[in-house]
């Protein structure tokens, strides 16, 4: 048990920090025009996939427990989408905005879902499992405002995508720090 929740803190930490990063790259890229904005976050959401479906196949593979077989195909279409965003950004970014867009929220919904499923499942095992719920509602939430709006302008986009992953990163950062004091109390629990 010891081990699979460090594993857990430390992959739950780290995708914090790849979306916190990856918003903060948004917000602070210089001289975004619409069509360099695009292809930048085209680039940049090309990147964040991968180190985030990597990470989460990571984890689903080494914990094995609860949902993981979910948790492993979210990470396998994260690395897909990565891989098709960087393999080709400019027609990635021009001509397939709308599936770019759908497969964002397809992954953001599914994995709000499965947040939100553990938070329930885990009410009776651990305190303040309301972190890891919130993360996945505020997943589920900006996930249907991307499928419900998938024509927006980019602009618009560029605006919502790094105050979900600003929200989304703190809260897996919280609960990744929450499971290693988890860790902790169980571990002088044995004592």
């Amino acid at each position: 048990m010891k081990g699979v929740m460090e594993q857990s803190s430390q992959a739950l930490m780290l995708r914090g920090v790849v979306a916190i990063i990856f918003a903060l790259l948004l917000i602070f890229s210089p001289g975004v025009t619409l069509a360099a904005g695009a292809f930048s976050f085209v680039m940049l959401f090309g990147v964040y996939a991968l180190l985030d479906g990597l990470s989460t196949i990571w984890g689903s593979v080494r914990d094995r427990e609860g949902h993981w077989v979910l948790m492993l195909l979210v990470g396998i279409v994260s690395v897909i989408a990565g891989a098709l965003a960087l393999g080709n950004p400019i027609v990635f970014g021009t001509l397939t905005l709308a599936i770019f867009i759908n497969l964002f929220a397809f992954k953001t919904v599914v994995g709000g879902f499965l947040e939100i499923i553990s938070a329930y499942r885990l009410r009776e095992e651990i305190d303040n499992e309301w972190l890891l719920g919130i993360s996945g509602f505020v997943s589920v939430v900006f996930g249907l405002m991307l499928l419900f709006n998938t024509f927006e302008t980019v602009a618009a986009l560029l605006l919502i995508v790094p105050f979900y992953l600003l929200v989304a990163g703190a809260m897996q950062i919280a609960l990744g720090l929450k499971v290693r004091s988890w860790q902790s109390d169980l571990a002088k629990s044995k004592v």
